[in-house]
């Protein structure tokens, strides 16, 4: 149970499909052994009303403090109270999308030359950045939903960094503008040496349509100086999946600079 535990852990919010890929046990029997879980506390689950919605996992009280004393996590990491229960369904629907994308990164550094070398979430990613325009002093958020770094042949040479925005098609077009805004201004000011300790890092937008993505593309080509251009890419969640996932290793995210379809990592 403890590498479940681990798992509810580090992937914060997951389904029985992320659990399933990562495990590789049988999903009625991983169902069987969750609700013994949910049971004893070890594990949170949230349920829908929607029958056809699937369960949310995370971590629970017991299983934080069991992974405390395995030595997994530090006894202060150990939340005095759980919020868990509280979450939204908008905020969950977000949050897996990002799991998604963690997940099939996990399981394609298993079979893959490249591979994730750290992943980071929360609110200690979060910034903002100040400039002015028009005369008028601006101010804007820097909230990336996952930061992330990929290596090549376990080579901490070749470790490109990654600012990760889900995008779930719930954004207005302005509000996203404001974001590549802020994430551009950031880098030309050079405020991710201290604020992630990278010399400079890549914006990956992960949508749920290729429509979408390319529409987002089109926007930044558009709204970012061309010299930034090359810092924006855009793909597609139809384009990778559990059963393939080096497919994300491939050629399928779009550059705001130009037509060509990249990899993230060559």
């Amino acid at each position: 149970d403890l590498d479940l535990l681990r798992w509810c852990h580090e992937l914060r919010f997951c389904t029985i499909d992320h659990l399933t890929a990562l495990t590789g046990r049988h999903r009625q029997a991983l169902n069987l052994r969750l609700q013994t879980l949910i049971r004893e506390k070890y594990v949170y689950r949230i349920a829908f009303p929607n029958p056809n919605q699937k369960h949310v996992y995370s971590l629970g009280t017991q299983g934080f403090r069991h992974l405390a004393y395995a030595g997994v996590i530090r006894l202060t990491d150990v939340p005095a109270r759980l919020r868990t229960s509280e979450l939204k369904p908008f905020f969950l629907d977000h949050t897996l999308l990002v799991t998604d994308i963690h997940t099939t990164l996990i399981l394609a550094s298993r079979d893959s030359q490249k591979g994730l070398a750290y992943w980071r979430e929360g609110r200690q990613l979060y910034d903002s950045v100040t400039f002015y325009e028009n005369g008028r002093k601006k101010r804007l958020p820097v909230c990336p939903d996952a930061f992330f770094s990929l290596e090549k042949n376990g080579d901490p040479k070749t470790r490109p960094a990654f600012a990760l925005e889900a995008d779930r098609g719930t954004t207005t077009r302005r509000t996203f503008e404001d974001k590549l805004s802020g994430y551009w201004r950031f880098l030309e000011q050079g405020r991710q040496i201290k604020s992630y300790g990278v010399p400079w890092f890549r914006v990956v937008t992960v949508t749920l349509s290729e429509t979408r993505a390319a529409s987002l593309r089109e926007m930044a080509a558009r709204s970012i100086p061309d010299a930034y251009r090359k810092y924006f890419l855009f793909g597609s969640r139809t384009g990778f999946s559990f059963a393939e996932p080096t497919a994300i290793f491939q050629p399928i995210f779009a550059s705001a600079k130009n037509q060509k379809i990249l990899t993230v990592l060559p």
